[in-house]
């Protein structure tokens, strides 16, 4: 992981290489992307957000211990993320799929950065009106989901970037119509 992201989801991971994991359990990278949105938009109103993690389907867990660990890899990646978010958001290169020639792939980070918008959507109106290029760039990693051209890989530049819009997004979400910082 990054020097930001201290949790390995070593549990997470095992679970959900397991083969009894939801078949569209996020992997790490959209995970990040998608606890990154919600960090950036405050708290989920009346829901779940580990519900999302297993695609609105029921994880099944071998024991009480694994369900534990899993659960505490998630919550335990979920305040890495939101202490990495409130001090700058980043889309670490190190979470991202890579090729050998130094291009990222940042197409599942950006979905699962969508999904948060999906899940808490009212927050997000803020972003769209004041830095709705910024958003634009963000999402748009998705659109070059995995195509055979391999439009969707980024060179470092691109990932830079990403996180300038990822920086100029949450500035837009920390202050409410003032101009001061909107209360945690």
């Amino acid at each position: 992981m990054s020097k930001d992201i201290l949790c390995p989801l070593e549990a997470f991971k095992a679970y959900a290489a397991s083969g009894r994991a939801p078949r569209w359990t996020m992997a790490p990278d959209d995970l990040h992307g998608f606890l990154t949105g919600l960090a950036m938009a405050g708290p989920l109103p009346g829901a779940d957000w580990t519900n999302w993690i297993w695609s609105g389907e029921t994880p099944e867990f071998l024991s009480d211990d694994e369900e534990w660990n899993v659960m505490n890899d998630l919550l335990s990646f979920e305040e890495d993320v939101r202490c990495a978010v409130a001090e700058h958001p980043r889309l670490e290169a190190a979470l991202l799929p890579q090729t050998e020639d130094g291009l990222f792939l940042a197409a599942d980070w950006a979905e699962g950065f969508m999904q948060a918008i999906e899940a808490n959507p009212d927050p997000w109106q803020k972003a769209m009106s004041e830095a709705e290029t910024s958003l634009a760039v963000v999402l748009g990693a998705c659109y070059y989901n995995h195509d055979e051209m391999f439009q969707g890989w980024l060179e470092a530049d691109q990932l830079a970037s990403i996180n300038e819009h990822l920086a100029r997004l949450a500035r837009a979400m920390q202050t409410d119509q003032q101009g001061g910082l909107r209360a945690a």
